[in-house]
Protein backbone atom coordinates (compact mmCIF):
# COMPACT_ATOMS: atom_id res chain seq x y z
CA UNK A 1 0.00 0.00 0.00
CA UNK A 2 1.58 3.55 -0.81
CA UNK A 3 0.21 7.08 -0.20
CA UNK A 4 -0.19 9.25 -2.87
CA UNK A 5 -0.42 13.17 -2.21
CA UNK A 6 -1.11 14.98 -5.57
CA UNK A 7 -0.67 18.80 -6.19
CA UNK A 8 -0.89 21.28 -9.12
CA UNK A 9 0.38 24.41 -9.88
CA UNK A 10 0.88 26.82 -12.92
CA UNK A 11 4.32 27.81 -14.41
CA UNK A 12 3.61 31.17 -12.12
CA UNK A 13 3.31 28.32 -8.84
CA UNK A 14 -0.03 29.13 -8.02
CA UNK A 15 -1.24 26.20 -6.83
CA UNK A 16 -5.46 25.42 -8.00
CA UNK A 17 -7.39 22.57 -7.11
CA UNK A 18 -9.00 20.80 -9.55
CA UNK A 19 -12.26 18.50 -8.27
CA UNK A 20 -10.03 15.75 -8.35
CA UNK A 21 -7.56 13.69 -10.07
CA UNK A 22 -8.09 10.09 -11.91
CA UNK A 23 -5.21 7.61 -11.13
CA UNK A 24 -5.82 4.50 -12.67
CA UNK A 25 -3.57 1.55 -12.07
CA UNK A 26 -3.61 -2.12 -11.74
CA UNK A 27 -4.62 -3.89 -8.17
CA UNK A 28 -1.71 -5.27 -6.69
CA UNK A 29 -3.21 -9.06 -6.32
CA UNK A 30 -2.90 -11.30 -3.67
CA UNK A 31 -1.47 -15.05 -3.82
CA UNK A 32 -3.14 -17.01 -6.82
CA UNK A 33 -5.14 -13.90 -7.93
CA UNK A 34 -5.15 -12.00 -10.88
CA UNK A 35 -4.34 -8.20 -11.15
CA UNK A 36 -7.66 -5.65 -12.41
CA UNK A 37 -7.93 -2.56 -13.74
CA UNK A 38 -8.39 0.07 -10.85
CA UNK A 39 -9.59 3.58 -10.79
CA UNK A 40 -9.60 5.69 -7.67
CA UNK A 41 -10.23 9.66 -7.29
CA UNK A 42 -7.86 11.63 -5.55
CA UNK A 43 -8.50 14.60 -3.95
CA UNK A 44 -5.97 17.32 -4.54
CA UNK A 45 -3.24 17.79 -1.50
CA UNK A 46 -5.15 14.79 0.30
CA UNK A 47 -3.54 11.79 1.11
CA UNK A 48 -4.50 8.55 -0.62
CA UNK A 49 -3.92 4.92 -0.37
CA UNK A 50 -3.03 3.07 -3.33
CA UNK A 51 -2.30 -0.42 -3.57
CA UNK A 52 -0.74 -0.36 -7.32
CA UNK A 53 0.53 -3.55 -9.31
CA UNK A 54 4.27 -2.79 -9.90
CA UNK A 55 4.68 0.73 -8.16
CA UNK A 56 3.22 1.89 -11.12
CA UNK A 57 -0.14 5.06 -11.58
CA UNK A 58 -1.84 7.21 -14.40
CA UNK A 59 -2.66 10.33 -13.27
CA UNK A 60 -4.98 12.63 -14.89
CA UNK A 61 -6.77 15.27 -13.80
CA UNK A 62 -10.26 15.11 -13.47
CA UNK A 63 -11.82 17.93 -14.97
CA UNK A 64 -9.24 20.42 -15.66
CA UNK A 65 -9.91 24.02 -15.47
CA UNK A 66 -10.58 26.39 -18.29
CA UNK A 67 -7.49 27.01 -19.88
CA UNK A 68 -5.36 24.36 -19.11
CA UNK A 69 -4.03 21.15 -20.38
CA UNK A 70 -4.19 18.83 -17.44
CA UNK A 71 -2.12 15.73 -19.42
CA UNK A 72 -1.83 12.38 -18.61
CA UNK A 73 0.90 11.10 -16.94
CA UNK A 74 2.73 8.07 -14.72
CA UNK A 75 4.43 7.94 -12.08
CA UNK A 76 6.90 4.22 -11.42
CA UNK A 77 9.23 3.71 -8.85
CA UNK A 78 12.19 2.66 -10.45
CA UNK A 79 15.79 1.62 -8.88
CA UNK A 80 14.26 2.53 -5.79
CA UNK A 81 13.45 6.08 -6.63
CA UNK A 82 9.90 7.15 -7.94
CA UNK A 83 9.82 9.12 -11.68
CA UNK A 84 7.09 10.47 -13.75
CA UNK A 85 7.13 10.33 -17.65
CA UNK A 86 6.21 14.11 -17.11
CA UNK A 87 9.20 16.67 -16.61
CA UNK A 88 6.44 19.15 -15.40
CA UNK A 89 5.65 16.85 -12.47
CA UNK A 90 8.40 16.66 -9.49
CA UNK A 91 7.82 13.50 -7.55
CA UNK A 92 9.36 12.83 -3.96
CA UNK A 93 8.72 9.68 -2.06
CA UNK A 94 9.29 9.19 1.61
CA UNK A 95 8.70 6.12 3.41
CA UNK A 96 5.38 4.73 1.94
CA UNK A 97 4.23 8.47 1.01
CA UNK A 98 4.41 9.76 -2.66
CA UNK A 99 4.10 12.93 -3.01
CA UNK A 100 3.49 14.52 -6.76
CA UNK A 101 3.74 18.28 -7.61
CA UNK A 102 2.40 18.98 -11.33
CA UNK A 103 2.96 21.86 -13.27
CA UNK A 104 -0.44 22.36 -15.68
CA UNK A 105 0.10 24.29 -18.77
CA UNK A 106 -2.19 26.25 -21.13
CA UNK A 107 -0.51 24.98 -24.12
CA UNK A 108 -0.93 21.79 -26.24
CA UNK A 109 -0.40 20.48 -29.51
CA UNK A 110 -2.24 21.72 -32.31
CA UNK A 111 -4.69 19.40 -33.79
CA UNK A 112 -3.90 18.07 -37.24
CA UNK A 113 -5.74 16.21 -39.96
CA UNK A 114 -4.43 14.67 -43.31
CA UNK A 115 -6.68 14.17 -46.71
CA UNK A 116 -6.08 11.94 -49.61
CA UNK A 117 -4.55 14.26 -52.16
CA UNK A 118 -7.49 14.73 -54.76
CA UNK A 119 -10.04 14.59 -51.89
CA UNK A 120 -12.03 18.38 -52.32
CA UNK A 121 -11.90 20.13 -49.29
CA UNK A 122 -14.24 22.69 -49.33
CA UNK A 123 -14.69 24.14 -45.72
CA UNK A 124 -12.46 24.67 -42.68
CA UNK A 125 -10.82 21.72 -41.59
CA UNK A 126 -10.31 23.43 -37.99
CA UNK A 127 -6.35 21.23 -38.20
CA UNK A 128 -3.22 21.58 -39.38
CA UNK A 129 -2.97 20.08 -42.71
CA UNK A 130 -0.77 17.72 -43.26
CA UNK A 131 0.90 16.16 -46.69
CA UNK A 132 -1.80 14.56 -48.43
CA UNK A 133 -1.40 10.70 -48.96
CA UNK A 134 1.24 10.61 -46.46
CA UNK A 135 0.05 12.68 -43.41
CA UNK A 136 3.59 13.24 -41.46
CA UNK A 137 4.82 16.51 -41.91
CA UNK A 138 2.38 19.94 -42.01
CA UNK A 139 2.09 20.97 -45.58
CA UNK A 140 5.38 22.24 -46.52
CA UNK A 141 7.54 22.28 -43.34
CA UNK A 142 10.34 19.92 -45.46
CA UNK A 143 13.36 19.97 -44.01
CA UNK A 144 15.45 20.23 -47.07
CA UNK A 145 19.43 20.95 -46.22
CA UNK A 146 19.50 24.16 -47.94
CA UNK A 147 22.44 25.96 -48.61
CA UNK A 148 22.83 29.46 -47.49
CA UNK A 149 23.93 32.67 -48.28
CA UNK A 150 25.54 33.47 -44.86
CA UNK A 151 26.67 37.06 -45.06
CA UNK A 152 29.79 37.61 -43.48
CA UNK A 153 30.86 39.33 -40.43
CA UNK A 154 32.68 41.27 -40.68
CA UNK A 155 31.07 42.21 -43.95
CA UNK A 156 34.55 42.69 -46.36
CA UNK A 157 34.34 42.40 -49.78
CA UNK A 158 36.38 40.27 -52.12
CA UNK A 159 36.91 43.20 -54.43
CA UNK A 160 36.92 46.86 -55.06
CA UNK A 161 33.89 45.73 -58.06
CA UNK A 162 31.60 43.81 -56.17
CA UNK A 163 28.08 42.89 -57.65
CA UNK A 164 26.46 42.45 -54.58
CA UNK A 165 26.57 41.39 -50.10
CA UNK A 166 29.29 39.31 -49.38
CA UNK A 167 28.29 35.71 -48.56
CA UNK A 168 29.70 32.31 -48.07
CA UNK A 169 27.76 29.11 -49.71
CA UNK A 170 27.11 26.90 -46.34
CA UNK A 171 25.35 23.88 -46.77
CA UNK A 172 22.88 23.35 -43.95
CA UNK A 173 21.97 19.42 -42.98
CA UNK A 174 19.29 19.91 -40.72
CA UNK A 175 17.59 16.55 -41.09
CA UNK A 176 17.35 15.25 -37.40
CA UNK A 177 18.40 18.01 -36.12
CA UNK A 178 15.05 19.73 -34.50
CA UNK A 179 11.23 19.04 -34.67
CA UNK A 180 8.82 21.98 -36.32
CA UNK A 181 5.81 22.03 -34.04
CA UNK A 182 3.05 23.99 -34.19
CA UNK A 183 0.79 24.60 -30.96
CA UNK A 184 -2.09 26.30 -29.49
CA UNK A 185 -1.52 28.79 -26.36
CA UNK A 186 -4.71 29.62 -24.76
CA UNK A 187 -8.50 27.79 -24.45
CA UNK A 188 -9.45 25.16 -26.08
CA UNK A 189 -12.35 24.63 -28.03
CA UNK A 190 -13.60 21.47 -27.03
CA UNK A 191 -17.81 21.26 -26.28
CA UNK A 192 -18.68 22.41 -23.11
CA UNK A 193 -15.19 24.80 -22.74
CA UNK A 194 -15.78 28.99 -21.95
CA UNK A 195 -15.41 30.31 -25.37
CA UNK A 196 -11.50 31.74 -24.31
CA UNK A 197 -8.66 32.73 -26.95
CA UNK A 198 -6.55 30.98 -27.73
CA UNK A 199 -3.41 31.74 -30.26
CA UNK A 200 -1.40 29.27 -33.19
CA UNK A 201 2.34 29.05 -32.10
CA UNK A 202 5.14 27.81 -34.35
CA UNK A 203 8.55 26.29 -32.17
CA UNK A 204 11.61 24.88 -33.40
CA UNK A 205 12.70 22.18 -30.74
CA UNK A 206 16.22 21.33 -31.51
CA UNK A 207 17.24 17.66 -31.29
CA UNK A 208 20.42 18.88 -29.56
CA UNK A 209 21.51 19.14 -25.80
CA UNK A 210 20.86 22.55 -24.89
CA UNK A 211 23.14 23.50 -22.43
CA UNK A 212 22.01 26.30 -19.27
CA UNK A 213 20.67 28.38 -19.72
CA UNK A 214 18.75 27.13 -23.14
CA UNK A 215 18.54 29.59 -26.18
CA UNK A 216 15.76 30.60 -27.22
CA UNK A 217 14.91 32.92 -30.26
CA UNK A 218 11.15 34.84 -30.55
CA UNK A 219 10.58 36.11 -33.80
CA UNK A 220 7.92 38.75 -34.68
CA UNK A 221 6.81 39.00 -38.28
CA UNK A 222 4.94 41.76 -39.51
CA UNK A 223 1.19 41.57 -38.46
CA UNK A 224 -1.09 39.41 -40.82
CA UNK A 225 -3.82 41.60 -42.31
CA UNK A 226 -7.09 41.20 -44.49
CA UNK A 227 -7.38 40.00 -47.29
CA UNK A 228 -3.69 37.55 -47.34
CA UNK A 229 -5.39 36.27 -44.29
CA UNK A 230 -9.02 35.01 -42.94
CA UNK A 231 -10.37 37.52 -41.08
CA UNK A 232 -11.60 37.10 -37.59
CA UNK A 233 -13.12 38.75 -34.32
CA UNK A 234 -12.20 37.92 -30.59
CA UNK A 235 -11.92 35.56 -29.32
CA UNK A 236 -10.50 34.23 -32.92
CA UNK A 237 -12.31 30.66 -32.67
CA UNK A 238 -13.65 30.80 -36.21
CA UNK A 239 -11.63 31.20 -38.98
CA UNK A 240 -8.27 31.63 -37.38
CA UNK A 241 -5.92 30.14 -37.53
CA UNK A 242 -6.96 27.10 -39.93
CA UNK A 243 -8.98 28.73 -42.00
CA UNK A 244 -7.79 27.73 -46.03
CA UNK A 245 -7.44 30.27 -48.86
CA UNK A 246 -10.21 28.49 -50.98
CA UNK A 247 -11.50 25.27 -51.41
CA UNK A 248 -9.44 23.11 -53.09
CA UNK A 249 -8.43 19.50 -53.72
CA UNK A 250 -6.29 18.69 -50.57
CA UNK A 251 -2.60 18.56 -52.61
CA UNK A 252 -3.52 22.32 -53.61
CA UNK A 253 -5.04 23.44 -50.25
CA UNK A 254 -3.15 26.45 -48.32
CA UNK A 255 -3.63 27.65 -44.61
CA UNK A 256 -2.78 31.34 -44.82
CA UNK A 257 -1.72 31.59 -41.44
CA UNK A 258 0.01 28.44 -40.55
CA UNK A 259 1.78 28.75 -44.13
CA UNK A 260 2.87 32.74 -42.57
CA UNK A 261 5.19 30.98 -39.69
CA UNK A 262 6.49 28.01 -42.39
CA UNK A 263 7.54 30.72 -44.95
CA UNK A 264 9.33 32.71 -42.47
CA UNK A 265 10.84 29.87 -40.75
CA UNK A 266 11.65 26.80 -42.72
CA UNK A 267 10.41 27.37 -46.66
CA UNK A 268 11.40 30.93 -47.77
CA UNK A 269 13.19 32.96 -45.47
CA UNK A 270 14.85 30.15 -43.37
CA UNK A 271 14.90 31.86 -40.34
CA UNK A 272 15.98 28.21 -39.28
CA UNK A 273 18.65 27.16 -41.36
CA UNK A 274 20.33 30.55 -41.22
CA UNK A 275 20.59 30.19 -37.35
CA UNK A 276 22.02 26.29 -37.86
CA UNK A 277 24.71 27.90 -40.22
CA UNK A 278 25.59 30.53 -38.14
CA UNK A 279 26.62 27.43 -35.37
CA UNK A 280 23.25 28.08 -33.05
CA UNK A 281 20.31 25.68 -33.13
CA UNK A 282 18.06 27.53 -30.09
CA UNK A 283 14.88 26.77 -29.24
CA UNK A 284 12.68 29.28 -32.04
CA UNK A 285 9.01 30.56 -30.52
CA UNK A 286 6.97 32.35 -33.44
CA UNK A 287 3.65 33.64 -32.38
CA UNK A 288 1.47 33.78 -35.46
CA UNK A 289 -1.22 36.76 -34.40
CA UNK A 290 -4.94 36.90 -35.71
CA UNK A 291 -5.77 39.89 -37.72
CA UNK A 292 -7.46 41.42 -35.13
CA UNK A 293 -4.00 41.79 -33.50
CA UNK A 294 -1.13 40.23 -31.06
CA UNK A 295 -3.16 40.75 -27.07
CA UNK A 296 -1.16 39.83 -24.51
CA UNK A 297 1.90 38.72 -26.41
CA UNK A 298 2.55 42.62 -27.23
CA UNK A 299 3.90 42.73 -23.52
CA UNK A 300 6.52 41.48 -21.09
CA UNK A 301 4.09 39.69 -19.23
CA UNK A 302 2.92 38.16 -22.06
CA UNK A 303 5.29 37.03 -24.07
CA UNK A 304 7.17 35.90 -20.74
CA UNK A 305 4.10 33.77 -19.91
CA UNK A 306 4.00 32.43 -23.36
CA UNK A 307 8.11 31.66 -23.05
CA UNK A 308 7.37 29.69 -19.54
CA UNK A 309 4.55 27.71 -21.21
CA UNK A 310 6.22 26.85 -24.33
CA UNK A 311 9.55 25.54 -22.54
CA UNK A 312 7.27 23.98 -19.75
CA UNK A 313 5.99 21.75 -22.94
CA UNK A 314 8.91 20.95 -24.44
CA UNK A 315 10.82 20.09 -21.29
CA UNK A 316 7.90 18.33 -19.93
CA UNK A 317 7.45 15.81 -22.74
CA UNK A 318 11.38 15.62 -23.80
CA UNK A 319 11.38 17.21 -26.84
CA UNK A 320 13.98 19.63 -26.05
CA UNK A 321 17.22 18.57 -23.31
CA UNK A 322 19.49 20.58 -21.50
CA UNK A 323 21.58 17.82 -21.22
CA UNK A 324 21.48 15.26 -24.32
CA UNK A 325 20.10 14.48 -27.02
CA UNK A 326 16.37 14.05 -26.60
CA UNK A 327 14.95 10.76 -26.18
CA UNK A 328 11.50 11.61 -27.77
CA UNK A 329 9.81 12.37 -30.87
CA UNK A 330 7.23 14.74 -32.29
CA UNK A 331 5.09 12.52 -34.64
CA UNK A 332 2.28 13.25 -37.60
CA UNK A 333 1.77 9.80 -38.13
CA UNK A 334 -1.55 9.57 -40.20
CA UNK A 335 -2.11 13.00 -39.75
CA UNK A 336 -2.17 12.50 -35.42
CA UNK A 337 -0.07 14.94 -33.63
CA UNK A 338 1.77 13.23 -30.96
CA UNK A 339 4.94 12.54 -28.55
CA UNK A 340 6.07 9.61 -28.95
CA UNK A 341 7.34 7.33 -27.19
CA UNK A 342 5.65 7.99 -23.87
CA UNK A 343 6.98 6.12 -20.36
CA UNK A 344 10.23 7.83 -20.53
CA UNK A 345 11.41 8.35 -16.76
CA UNK A 346 14.29 10.82 -15.85
CA UNK A 347 14.05 13.77 -13.38
CA UNK A 348 15.59 16.65 -15.48
CA UNK A 349 14.53 20.20 -14.34
CA UNK A 350 12.81 22.33 -16.39
CA UNK A 351 14.44 25.88 -16.97
CA UNK A 352 13.40 28.83 -15.17
CA UNK A 353 16.02 30.91 -17.08
CA UNK A 354 16.53 31.38 -20.28
CA UNK A 355 19.33 33.33 -22.63
CA UNK A 356 16.82 34.94 -24.59
CA UNK A 357 16.92 36.74 -28.15
CA UNK A 358 14.05 38.81 -29.39
CA UNK A 359 13.59 39.87 -33.15
CA UNK A 360 11.29 41.46 -35.53
CA UNK A 361 11.06 42.15 -38.87
CA UNK A 362 9.85 45.52 -40.65
CA UNK A 363 7.33 46.98 -38.63
CA UNK A 364 6.96 43.28 -36.77
CA UNK A 365 9.95 45.12 -35.29
CA UNK A 366 7.03 47.36 -33.13
CA UNK A 367 6.53 44.25 -30.68
CA UNK A 368 10.70 44.20 -29.45
CA UNK A 369 10.26 47.83 -29.03
CA UNK A 370 6.84 47.26 -27.04
CA UNK A 371 8.69 45.00 -24.80
CA UNK A 372 11.40 47.08 -23.97
CA UNK A 373 9.03 48.77 -20.98
CA UNK A 374 6.39 47.66 -19.20
CA UNK A 375 2.95 47.61 -20.37
CA UNK A 376 -0.41 46.05 -19.17
CA UNK A 377 -2.47 43.21 -20.46
CA UNK A 378 -6.04 43.78 -21.37
CA UNK A 379 -7.35 41.77 -18.50
CA UNK A 380 -10.97 41.81 -19.29
CA UNK A 381 -10.09 40.06 -22.88
CA UNK A 382 -7.17 38.38 -21.35
CA UNK A 383 -7.32 36.94 -18.23
CA UNK A 384 -3.86 36.82 -16.39
CA UNK A 385 -4.29 33.47 -14.67
CA UNK A 386 -3.61 31.99 -18.42
CA UNK A 387 -1.68 35.23 -20.30
CA UNK A 388 0.22 36.49 -17.72
CA UNK A 389 3.68 35.45 -15.97
CA UNK A 390 5.72 37.94 -13.64
CA UNK A 391 7.83 40.15 -16.24
CA UNK A 392 11.33 39.72 -14.45
CA UNK A 393 12.01 36.21 -15.56
CA UNK A 394 11.36 37.84 -18.87
CA UNK A 395 13.93 41.19 -17.98
CA UNK A 396 16.49 38.83 -16.63
CA UNK A 397 16.53 36.55 -19.25
CA UNK A 398 16.45 39.16 -22.28
CA UNK A 399 20.16 39.24 -24.01
CA UNK A 400 19.46 40.64 -27.67
CA UNK A 401 17.47 42.82 -29.57
CA UNK A 402 17.64 41.63 -33.51
CA UNK A 403 16.38 44.83 -35.84
CA UNK A 404 15.74 43.53 -38.96
CA UNK A 405 14.78 46.65 -41.62
CA UNK A 406 12.56 47.47 -38.68
CA UNK A 407 10.22 50.25 -39.46
CA UNK A 408 8.31 51.70 -36.38
CA UNK A 409 4.85 51.89 -37.17
CA UNK A 410 3.86 55.20 -35.48
CA UNK A 411 3.92 58.85 -36.46
CA UNK A 412 7.42 59.37 -34.05
CA UNK A 413 8.76 55.80 -35.63
CA UNK A 414 12.37 57.00 -35.62
CA UNK A 415 12.29 58.69 -31.94
CA UNK A 416 11.13 56.12 -30.40
CA UNK A 417 12.73 52.90 -31.94
CA UNK A 418 16.35 54.95 -30.99
CA UNK A 419 14.74 55.94 -27.94
CA UNK A 420 13.51 52.36 -26.39
CA UNK A 421 16.63 50.76 -27.93
CA UNK A 422 19.00 53.08 -25.77
CA UNK A 423 16.67 52.32 -22.58
CA UNK A 424 16.87 48.73 -23.19
CA UNK A 425 20.87 48.79 -23.77
CA UNK A 426 21.06 50.34 -20.18
CA UNK A 427 21.18 46.96 -18.74
CA UNK A 428 24.31 44.80 -18.57
CA UNK A 429 24.78 41.52 -20.54
CA UNK A 430 22.53 42.90 -23.50
CA UNK A 431 23.19 43.82 -27.05
CA UNK A 432 21.66 45.37 -30.67
CA UNK A 433 21.82 43.93 -33.91
CA UNK A 434 20.39 46.18 -36.39
CA UNK A 435 20.21 45.54 -40.67
CA UNK A 436 18.74 48.17 -42.78
CA UNK A 437 18.09 48.89 -45.89
CA UNK A 438 16.80 52.10 -47.80
CA UNK A 439 13.40 51.19 -46.89
CA UNK A 440 14.00 50.43 -42.68
CA UNK A 441 14.60 52.64 -40.20
CA UNK A 442 17.97 52.81 -40.74
CA UNK A 443 19.20 56.77 -39.16
CA UNK A 444 17.34 55.60 -35.93
CA UNK A 445 19.71 52.84 -34.93
CA UNK A 446 22.87 54.23 -36.41
CA UNK A 447 22.87 56.61 -33.48
CA UNK A 448 23.29 53.15 -31.21
CA UNK A 449 27.23 53.11 -32.50
CA UNK A 450 30.16 55.13 -32.49
CA UNK A 451 30.43 57.23 -36.08
CA UNK A 452 34.19 56.73 -35.66
CA UNK A 453 33.51 53.04 -35.89
CA UNK A 454 31.29 52.97 -39.05
CA UNK A 455 33.12 51.89 -42.47
CA UNK A 456 31.97 51.98 -45.66
CA UNK A 457 32.44 48.82 -48.34
CA UNK A 458 33.69 48.79 -50.65
CA UNK A 459 35.70 52.72 -50.57
CA UNK A 460 34.58 53.44 -53.30
CA UNK A 461 30.82 52.55 -54.18
CA UNK A 462 30.51 50.53 -57.19
CA UNK A 463 27.11 50.79 -59.28
CA UNK A 464 25.53 51.74 -56.31
CA UNK A 465 26.77 48.73 -54.20
CA UNK A 466 27.95 50.01 -50.39
CA UNK A 467 27.75 48.22 -47.31
CA UNK A 468 28.09 50.47 -44.46
CA UNK A 469 28.94 48.66 -40.60
CA UNK A 470 29.41 49.91 -37.44
CA UNK A 471 29.60 49.07 -34.01
CA UNK A 472 29.38 50.93 -30.42
CA UNK A 473 32.95 51.22 -28.49
CA UNK A 474 32.28 48.28 -26.25
CA UNK A 475 30.19 46.06 -29.44
CA UNK A 476 26.83 45.80 -27.27
CA UNK A 477 25.57 47.30 -30.52
CA UNK A 478 26.34 46.61 -34.43
CA UNK A 479 24.24 48.50 -37.54
CA UNK A 480 24.50 47.40 -40.97
CA UNK A 481 23.04 49.56 -43.85
CA UNK A 482 22.97 48.10 -47.30
CA UNK A 483 22.34 49.95 -50.39
CA UNK A 484 19.71 49.04 -52.44
CA UNK A 485 22.35 47.70 -55.37
CA UNK A 486 23.96 45.78 -52.66
CA UNK A 487 20.32 43.73 -52.50
CA UNK A 488 19.28 43.75 -55.83
CA UNK A 489 21.34 40.25 -56.65
CA UNK A 490 18.06 38.73 -54.75
CA UNK A 491 15.12 37.54 -56.28
CA UNK A 492 13.34 39.50 -53.58
CA UNK A 493 13.09 43.62 -53.22
CA UNK A 494 15.96 45.40 -50.94
CA UNK A 495 13.52 45.09 -48.21
CA UNK A 496 12.59 41.45 -48.30
CA UNK A 497 16.32 40.33 -48.83
CA UNK A 498 17.21 41.68 -45.32
CA UNK A 499 15.96 38.87 -43.20
CA UNK A 500 17.31 36.68 -46.00
CA UNK A 501 20.56 37.16 -44.75
CA UNK A 502 20.40 39.23 -41.47
CA UNK A 503 19.32 36.65 -38.87
CA UNK A 504 22.18 34.42 -40.15
CA UNK A 505 24.69 37.40 -39.81
CA UNK A 506 23.41 38.35 -36.56
CA UNK A 507 23.71 34.52 -34.79
CA UNK A 508 27.31 35.08 -35.09
CA UNK A 509 27.87 37.01 -32.55
CA UNK A 510 28.22 35.49 -29.22
CA UNK A 511 26.09 35.98 -26.41
CA UNK A 512 26.62 39.26 -24.10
Amino acid sequence: MTRFVVRVFDVNGRQYTPPFFVARHLSSPGPGQTSVPVITRILPGVPTDLQADKDTVQLTAGAQAPGFSSETFTVRKQGGRWLADLRAATVTGQGDTVAVDVVDGTVRLAPAVTFPPEHKVKDNPRALLCEPGQGWIYYGAYLTDPTISRLRNPVVFDSATPAGYPSDAVPVKNGGTGHFVFLEYGFTTAAGEPRGPRFLIAVWAPRVALGTPPQIVVFYSPPTKAPDFPGDGYPFLGRYPYDIRAPAVAKDLVQPYPYHAINYLLAGYKIIPQLQAAGRNPIVIMPVNPTGGWGPLDSQLGLSRLIKEVVRFLYGHRLVSSRATPMTRFSLNDGRASIVPDNVFDDEPIPTRWALTVSGFSNGIDHPLNLCTSRPIDEKLYNPAIFASPEEALVDSWREIWDIDGVADDGAGAERHLRNLQTWLRRERRAVRSYHSNFGMRTAPRALVDPARVETRPAKPYKGVAISEGSSADGRATWVHFSDAALQPSAQDPHHTVPLIAFGHAARFPLP
